[in-house]
């Protein structure tokens, strides 16, 4: 997919110290460590809530992200959003993320560092599945936002991990 770079991402931070609460371009935001996404990310798979982890991740990542396209004026072209998007995901800390086809009915994402997959492998090392639950919801949430459909149009998985071992994790995307 050719991206075009007309838009350079904007960061507006803030803190308010009484609540100590912090914003990210207006939208609240906790910042995180890799160590902790890692923990509560093994906590959802003890739990047997990976699906609600995904489902509150797509639901925030969704929301942020049409706020952003809406409160700074991104054009309709799906190569800007997606380009923003992308741009989103480093902004926040978590990793780095390439469209590598994005469709109507289906696309593919690579990862080619996951903040969760290294504090993962840095905690426990290798395992068995992929744990990138929260990515999973940030790439629906993405397809979602880019191409104006609804809600849980969109399920990711993740075939490739790097928490498995691979070099890079790579996102299947498939319509609902």
């Amino acid at each position: 997919m050719a991206i075009v770079h007309k838009h350079d991402i904007v960061y507006d931070h803030s803190f308010n110290e009484k609540t100590k609460r912090h914003k990210l371009n207006g939208t609240q935001t906790v910042l995180h460590c890799h160590h902790y996404m890692a923990l509560y990310t093994q906590l959802a798979i003890d739990a047997d809530e990976t699906e609600l982890f995904t489902t509150s991740s797509r639901e925030s990542f969704r929301g942020m992200l049409e706020n952003y396209f809406k409160t700074y004026n991104v054009e309709d072209s799906i190569a800007e959003r997606v380009d923003l998007a992308c741009k989103y995901y480093s902004l926040i800390g978590l990793g780095n993320i390439t469209v590598k086809f994005l469709g109507t009915e289906s696309g593919r994402v690579e990862v080619t560092s996951s903040h969760i997959d290294e504090g993962w492998l840095r905690k426990w090392g290798k395992y068995d599945k992929p744990v990138n639950y929260i990515s999973v919801g940030f790439i629906e949430a993405l397809f979602e936002s880019v191409l104006g459909l609804p809600s849980n149009s969109f399920n990711a998985v993740e075939t490739e991990s790097i928490v498995m071992g691979a070099e890079k994790s790579i996102f299947n995307v498939t319509r609902r």
